[in-house]
């Protein structure tokens, strides 16, 4: 399984957050109010291997996001990525989607899916910080993932995951391809538009 998270939230992505509040205008954190979901709109052609720089390749196509989404839908996170290209045709394709922030570890998860093998089936996770500090423990859940062409949806029970409590949504792909390299695309309502 790759580890993610942490370059997820650099390179890209506008959006915006269901709250009503901007990304761009988010309050502090006293004002926040519970978030709602949050919808990213992402450049094609950004997927990149280097967390420090604005990715410029267009391949595999099935981890560029050209939007990513989550909202509250009644009981359950409706979560969907749709990609430039079919996601099957990646290698090793893994997605996350982080709420919360690295700051509020008691307040953030994360949500990680990917095949058991090639062509297998997929597998989501959830991944919950201690209260009291330490590595981020992932637990299986039992929400079925559908992969159709281009998009990855779930939708997860809110009873399986923390409170949503901030208006910070990362979401990020990304592809094992030769020699071991990994390229990724991330969208993030932490960061302008690239």
């Amino acid at each position: 399984m790759l580890v993610v998270g942490a370059s997820l939230v650099v390179a890209c992505g506008g959006g915006k957050a269901e709250s009503g509040t901007s990304a761009d205008t988010a309050p502090s954190m006293a004002e926040v109010p519970e978030a709602t979901g949050f919808i990213c709109d992402d450049p094609t052609g950004d997927i990149g291997s280097d967390v420090k720089a604005v990715g410029t390749l267009s391949s595999p196509a099935g981890i560029d996001i050209v939007t990513a989404e989550a909202h509250v839908d009644s009981d359950v996170l409706a979560v969907t990525y749709t990609m430039v290209g079919p996601i099957a045709e990646a290698p090793s394709p893994f997605f996350a989607m982080l709420q919360g922030d690295f700051s509020a570890p008691d307040k953030s998860f994360e949500l990680r899916t990917e095949p058991t093998g090639a062509n297998g089936p997929w597998v989501l996770s959830v991944g919950i910080n201690p209260a009291a500090g330490g590595v981020e423990q992932f637990t299986a859940l039992a929400t079925p993932v559908h992969v159709e062409a281009n998009v990855l949806s779930y939708r997860v029970p809110l009873s399986d995951i923390p409170t949503i409590s901030t208006l910070q949504w990362s979401f990020g792909a990304s592809s094992i391809v030769a020699q071991g390299q990994v390229l990724f695309d991330d969208c993030s309502s932490l960061t302008a538009s690239s």
